[in-house]
């Protein structure tokens, strides 16, 4: 790693140099192996897994999934940071970069990112965390976070779990009640963008704001 990199190194390489150390009897690259395994050697479902589930791995124990799970959260800040640059959001495309890190959720969230007069990002605020096939919206919450930040626009993003960023009846209702309480406050809803790992639906794009 010194001479070569970290890019050099393989998953496993990676997540043993995290481990720091095996158990009796087995290395820390055959551990690394053992943890990568029981999550379908995929770094998104490792990420999703709960503190417990990933100290479960015989060898692992709490302290190394601790360990574990505050590098993959800071795999996803870095992420978050890179993405973001530029931080006007003048479009949708733009708006699923900004939250790509959104898709792999497993459960809907909902957030808000407050505007400037030239759509430039003043914050956000995550305002809920649904079931896995639901979340909620409240216009009230909404534009409490917007009215504090002194924004004059708003878009309001949440994922869809199931990976399919299809509209529901639902969101199109909410979308609706969003649009006429922003008029009533003067803080326009610039969009409301669905995101999945399949793509991103954008109120906005589609003609319906």
């Amino acid at each position: 790693m010194i001479k070569a990199g970290p890019e050099s190194l393989s998953v496993e390489e990676l997540v043993a140099i995290v481990l720091r150390t095996g158990k009796k009897g087995k290395h820390v690259l055959e551990l690394s192996k053992d943890l990568l395994e029981r999550f379908d050697g995929s770094l998104i479902k490792l990420s999703n897994a709960g503190l417990e589930e990933i100290a479960s791995v015989e060898g692992v124990g709490m302290v190394k999934a601790i360990t574990l799970k505050a590098a993959l959260e800071l795999g996803k800040r870095l992420h978050r940071e890179l993405e973001r640059i530029p931080e006007k959001l003048d479009s949708s495309v733009k708006v699923y970069k900004y939250c790509q890190e959104m898709v792999y959720f497993e459960r809907e969230i909902v957030k808000v990112i407050c505007l400037d007069t030239k759509l430039n990002v003043m914050g956000e605020n995550t305002l809920t965390v649904g079931t896995s096939d639901r979340s909620l919206i409240h216009p009230r919450d909404v534009f409490r976070t917007a009215i504090r930040a002194n924004a004059s626009g708003v878009i309001v993003v949440h994922n869809h779990p199931s990976g399919d960023p299809t509209p529901s009846k639902e969101d199109r209702l909410i979308t609706e009640r969003l649009k006429q309480a922003g008029e009533i406050l003067g803080v326009s809803l610039v969009d409301h963008v669905i995101v999945s790992r399949r793509g991103y639906f954008s109120f906005r794009e589609e003609g319906e704001l």
